[in-house]
This record gives C-alpha cells, sequence and structure tokens, in this order.
C-alpha cells in the first residue's frame, strides 16, 4: 500500500505546475485524498462505509477516546431552535 509520502511523488502531483507551485501543506492535503480514492475506488458502498468507520475507529484508540453512540429513534423530527 502506497503511504502519503508516495502520493507527494506521484506524476498526478508532480507534473502539475500550479500544484507544485501550491504550499506544501495544499500538496499534502491533495496526496491524502489522492491516496483515499485510490484505496476506496473500487468499493462497494457497504465496504467504503466499513473502510471509513474502521479509520475512524483506529484514529479514536491512538487518541484515547471512547466513542458514545447515541439512538435518536422515535424521537420525532429534529425542530430548528427560533431566535428572536
Amino acid at each position: 500500500m502506497k503511504t502519503v509520502q508516495d502520493y507527494m511523488n506521484d506524476p498526478r502531483i508532480v507534473n502539475d505546475p500550479e500544484m507544485m507551485s501550491a504550499p506544501e501543506t495544499i500538496r499534502e492535503i491533495h496526496a491524502i485524498r489522492l491516496k483515499h480514492q485510490d484505496e476506496t475506488r473500487d468499493m462497494t458502498p457497504e465496504q467504503r462505509r466499513a473502510y471509513v468507520h474502521a479509520g475512524a475507529m483506529a484514529a479514536y484508540a491512538e487518541a484515547g477516546i471512547t466513542p458514545r453512540r447515541v439512538n435518536l429513534a422515535g424521537q420525532g423530527k429534529i425542530r430548528p431552535m427560533v431566535t428572536a
């Protein structure tokens, strides 16, 4: 599996003069997007959901966070708060 650094040297970034003149942070964000697109290109929606969920859970675990889940089923519509 290619790393973000591998994508930083990808021809789609290196051969784009505008991208190469952009700040390093912008190139890194673009490399991350390319990596994500390449990794999830041939996935079904269910596989993509599982992939993203697993990544989020790994990030939570790395940060020491235990996510809490709330079930809002059956509570009706959410109504916007009106401000005066």
